[in-house]
């Protein structure tokens, strides 16, 4: 039976305030890129595991059998090197559930306890199972025996391909086990290039095209309507004149209406010619628009001013000269001024 050993994993604090202060760029960086990476790893692992597998088969690899044969799979230039599970060692052991960076770094400070080899001889990896992840299936390569390996893949005239894993007899083609990062980390392999990154440059890009055009079409919407606005400035200059001289004739006609109804001379002079005796008549007739003054002729024993100031229309009647006037053969003269109430009853 497979030996089963429960490991629970110890964090300890990556960075402390000093080191925060005295890192540089390039630091920093590494920092950012390595949450965003551990932030990736929690979202996959609280996904199905169908929407997050990311195994694929490789159709064009070297296969490494026990016995250090190497056989070539596939037309094409070689993937990956996939060697037979023989040649590791492999343990199965439970761990909570962690990413897939947590996982390597938990496996990795543990590697002297899980494997009976020292971890510096060793090639470390570790995968979850997609079923239960708390059961984590731990495989081990011996340095020497990866380095051998791969002198012996160059002298078959092939270049070391990035990807090393262990083979999976249920599904050939597949890495059970993915060595790549650690063999790039001991130096065996270059390091893996990110694909991802090429298609985030791309994304990148249209993005950020895509933000240009927008950007371009209101640049142009917004130039098509300062056209549209120049085009349309005389025949708008046109309208706005023809609408304030409207608004001047409409203020200059409700000035001389308004006028009219104050300064009705008209209802004036129907009041005097109601309340005049007939014994008298008017010579000259004057209005300023509230007061009025009448001079003219009247026959003796004519009262004017008593007869004007029964009208209800004709305040504060009185004779306008207190000297007396010399009588003429046509009458005696007079001379009378007034106050007109318009609308009084």
């Amino acid at each position: 039976m497979p030996d089963t050993t429960i490991i629970w994993p110890v964090r300890r604090d990556l960075m402390a305030t000093n080191s925060i202060l005295d890192a540089d760029m390039s630091t920093v960086t590494g920092w950012v890129r390595s949450g965003f990476a551990w932030w990736l790893d929690e979202l996959r692992s609280m996904m199905p595991f169908l929407f997050t597998r990311r195994d694929r088969l490789i159709a064009n690899y070297i296969y490494c059998k026990g016995d250090g044969s190497l056989t070539l799979q596939g037309p094409a230039k070689p993937e990956a090197v996939l060697v037979d599970p023989a040649m590791c060692l492999v343990r199965q052991i439970e761990l909570p559930v962690l990413g897939d960076q947590d996982l390597a770094r938990v496996v990795a400070l543990d590697a002297d306890r899980i494997m009976p080899i020292p971890a510096h001889q060793l090639i470390v990896a570790a995968n979850a199972d997609p079923n239960d992840r708390t059961r984590v299936t731990v495989a081990a390569l011996r340095v020497e025996t990866l380095a051998t390996l791969l002198q012996k893949v160059k002298a078959d005239g092939f270049a070391v391909p990035e990807r090393i894993g262990m083979f999976d007899p249920v599904m050939p083609g597949r890495l059970a086990i993915d060595f790549s990062q650690g063999c790039a980390a001991a130096g065996l392999t270059a390091p893996i290039r990110p694909v991802a990154l090429g298609w985030w440059a791309i994304v990148g890009f249209l993005f950020a095209l895509n933000v240009s055009a927008m950007v371009w079409r209101d640049v142009e919407s917004v130039r098509k309507m300062e056209a549209l606005v120049a085009a349309q400035a005389p025949a708008v200059n046109t309208a706005r004149t023809i609408s304030k001289k409207i608004s001047n004739t409409q203020k200059s006609a409700q000035l001389l209406a308004d006028r009219r109804a104050r300064q009705n001379v008209m209802g004036a002079l129907a009041a005097v010619t109601q309340s005049l005796p007939e014994r008298a008549w008017v010579q000259r007739f004057s209005w300023d628009g509230s007061s009025l003054r009448l001079s003219g002729y009247k026959r003796e024993g004519t009262d004017v001013i008593g007869a004007l100031r029964k009208s209800p229309y004709l305040k504060d009647v009185r004779a306008a000269n207190t000297e007396a006037m010399a009588e003429v053969p046509t009458g005696q003269p007079f001379d009378i001024s007034a106050t007109f109430q318009a609308g009084a009853t």
